[in-house]
């Protein structure tokens, strides 16, 4: 896979390998952090694309036709609370029938979302009667033509909108060149196996997608651990935190036995990542049921901890767990760490990039890991040839010329990121010399 950037935000030009780890290192403000949100953005924008367009025309057409339905009920004698549930429930049904139509290939013409209607027309016989609607003809017309206007919209243009839509959300919709005196276009361009997904940006959003391949994988994007601090809340989260927000969250409060057989067939795969974590995270993650908040129940304890009350760096291990245990992690799966490193110590940060290798090499996970952290880069290097993966890690070094950033690959050169990263070191030695010589 490779994403090639041109004119986006502070990158002027970036070609990016990514097969297996990619690691951008460099100082702060230098758009590590904007590769990773562009990926997360093309992947969970596109991911499913057909599904979502589906999804969001039967949404639309439900919200619509109970305005429609509201309009032809005569309110005189009827109280509020009975009308607004007959229609919501009608406009269920008629979401349901239509959705089971699409789904069976059918060619919904207006005349035979007509036809549809009223094959239903017996169900509605009571709805009819009760919300006293003398017009019905009309009605079912004004349905039928709100179902088919919404169903001909056109899918490209549609996906162009959801793109728009995921970048702004991300990007806070800086999205253009930030850098003046460029007349060149925005494009984004993804290559899998050869396609190649590309978007083009004007000052009014996607203006065109040229699409070869399917994305069919999800992109996790990890760069808070406070996240685990409103798992139980609700909150309005950015998209890629409420994305991991709603993978931590899964199924906690439905069946207990959702998701056990592949929680099951992931800890017999990954017993050595699991034999890592335990060092580390000693103790078993469970719901209290009186307040709805995650705890930590360790036997090194006598009572749980509160998620709350865990250091942050524990937090940074408890999202993989957490990971591990709901089976989130899927084969080919995009999976981006924002400096993971900023709050853990020297040791854990050895221990993070350990998991991170064996991850990759057991999920075949696309990983992208900004840092600058020289510790980081190298765990990352030698745990890679450890386990036999060091062929699939690729090595950057951002930096800022002028208002631009740069992208450089260092993978036969990766002693680059370590004099870049190290400096601060050097120059403390060199202070340290010279007081010891005053």
């Amino acid at each position: 896979m490779r994403l090639n950037i041109n004119n986006f935000a502070k990158i002027k030009e970036a070609d990016i390998i990514i097969d297996g780890i990619t690691i951008i290192a460099g100082e702060n403000n230098t758009g590590k952090s904007t590769i990773g949100k562009i990926l997360f953005s093309i992947f969970n924008s596109l991911c499913n694309i057909e599904d979502k367009i589906l999804n969001e025309r039967l949404k639309e057409m439900e919200v619509s036709n109970r305005m429609i339905l509201q309009n032809y009920v005569n309110t005189n004698q009827i109280p509020r609370s009975i009308i607004s549930r007959n229609v919501l429930n009608v406009a269920r049904k008629i979401r349901v029938q239509i959705k089971k139509n699409i789904e069976d290939n059918k060619i919904l013409s207006e005349n035979y979302i007509h036809y549809i209607l009223e094959k239903e027309i017996e169900e509605m016989a009571s709805f009819v009667q009760m919300m006293d609607i003398k017009d019905l003809e009309n009605m079912l017309d004004e349905l039928s033509q709100n179902i088919s206007e919404i169903l001909s919209l056109p899918e490209d243009k549609i996906v162009l909108e959801i793109i728009t839509r995921y970048f702004n959300n991300v990007f806070y919709t800086q999205v253009k060149p930030l850098f003046q005196n460029i007349d060149n276009e925005t494009i984004l361009n993804l290559e899998i196996k050869g396609k190649n997904n590309t978007i083009f940006w004007s000052e009014k959003g996607c203006k065109k997608f040229l699409d070869e391949i399917n994305i069919m994988h999800k992109a996790i994007y990890i760069d808070n651990p406070f996240i685990v601090d409103e798992l139980s809340e609700y909150n309005s989260l950015n998209p890629m935190n409420e994305l991991l927000k709603n993978l931590l969250m899964e199924n906690s409060k439905e069946n207990f036995l959702d998701g056990v057989i592949e929680s099951v067939r992931t800890k017999e795969k990954l017993s050595d990542i699991y034999m890592a974590l335990q060092n580390i995270v000693d103790g078993e993650i469970v719901v209290n049921q009186s307040n709805e908040e995650l705890y930590l129940k360790s036997n090194g304890f006598s009572e749980p901890i509160s998620f709350h009350n865990l250091s942050t760096g524990m937090k940074s291990f408890v999202i993989l767990k957490m990971l591990l245990e709901k089976g989130c992690l899927k084969d080919k799966d995009v999976v981006i760490l924002d400096e993971p490193e900023i709050h853990l110590h020297p040791q854990w940060q050895i221990a993070y990039a350990e998991l991170i290798v064996l991850l990759q090499k057991h999920f075949d996970l696309s990983v992208v890991v900004t840092t600058h952290s020289p510790y980081f880069v190298d765990s990352i290097n030698l745990f890679s040839c450890k386990y036999g993966t060091d062929g699939k890690v690729n090595y950057y070094l951002s930096s800022n010329v002028g208002n631009t950033v740069t992208m450089e690959c260092v993978t036969d050169n990766i002693e680059s990121i370590y004099k870049k990263m190290a400096s601060p070191i050097q120059m403390l030695n060199t202070l340290r010399y010279e007081l010891n010589n005053n």
